[in-house]
């Protein structure tokens, strides 16, 4: 067995003049080496081969499809054709522990390599070629089928009982996840209906002061106690009833509730007119970096 040396670092304490410190001391140690793992080796450059190969294919069916299709735009929507089975290709492996949705994929990749093929085919024969209609076909199944073969190889067999404890953890994972979504969404609406009650709240004593400022001065015109007052009074700013919420509170509740910062800064400007947007986004990235971490 090979063995390496490795130089670490251990806390230790050192004292000079009487003052002690912990500083990290340099140790070296010997570990073992891994032998190489050739059967990873090996799949990795299958895989680069048959990546080679299939970029060989793609490119070869959209000049052949393109100029089936008199080319110019022609060549964009030859490449739909093998970019569609590639991609189902990422789905067949994302679908690798769920033999449904893996079989889906793969029937529809047969689908659709077979109408690559087919348009390569066709262009072949316009062409008066047997031999590059057959062989142009050839290029696409052969890549679909060393895909297969990757695929095959690297598979992992679960037992039934191993699939179904996989399937049911999945399962879990994915109620967790909507369970946070629904929660997400409810807590927007909460902060948004708080937000929408606040407003009105505010609408409603304004409105409530005017009438009732409105019906003083009914009574003291009555009385003759003063003149009617100008209907407009610019200069004069009425404080309203009941405090506003401040930014930052906005901000924490909009940020709590999952909103981004662009739809947080909206949001509070849409319930505080008053409030400068330069502020108004600076509290909210500053809530953000408290609540979420500064790293999120």
């Amino acid at each position: 067995m090979k063995f390496r040396t490795e130089t670490r670092r251990k806390p230790v304490e050192h004292t000079v003049g009487g003052i002690t410190h912990t500083v990290d001391k340099p140790y070296q140690v010997r570990t073992p080496v891994l032998p190489a793992d050739w059967d990873s080796r090996a799949i990795k450059a299958a895989s680069s081969l048959v990546l080679a190969l299939t970029l060989v294919a793609v490119v070869w069916s959209t000049i052949s499809i393109g100029s089936l299709l008199q080319g110019g735009s022609g060549y964009a929507a030859a490449a739909v054709f093998d970019v569609s089975w590639v991609t189902v290709l990422l789905l067949e492996w994302m679908a690798r522990f769920d033999p449904g949705k893996r079989e889906f994929a793969r029937n529809l990749g047969f689908v659709l390599v077979g109408v690559t093929a087919g348009a390569i085919f066709w262009h072949g024969m316009l062409l008066g070629s047997v031999a590059m209609a057959v062989v142009g076909a050839a290029v696409s199944v052969i890549a679909k089928a060393l895909w297969m073969a990757i695929f095959k190889h690297v598979e992992k067999p679960l037992s039934d009982a191993d699939r179904q404890w996989v399937d049911a953890e999945i399962s879990k994972a994915n109620a967790k996840l909507a369970v946070a979504g629904v929660r997400r969404r409810v807590a927007v609406a909460e902060v948004q209906a708080r937000a929408e009650i606040l407003a009105a709240e505010r609408l409603l004593n304004e409105l409530d002061d005017q009438a009732n400022t409105a019906e003083q001065i009914t009574v003291d015109v009555i009385h003759g106690e003063k003149d009617l007052p100008p209907l407009t009074s610019p200069n004069k700013v009425r404080e309203p009833a009941e405090p506003l919420p401040s930014i930052t509170e906005l901000a924490r509740a909009q940020v709590t509730a999952g909103a981004s910062n662009k739809e947080a800064a909206e949001e509070i400007l849409r319930v505080r007119p008053d409030a400068k947007p330069e502020s108004v986004q600076a509290t909210v990235r500053r809530e953000a970096r408290r609540i979420n971490g500064p790293y999120l």
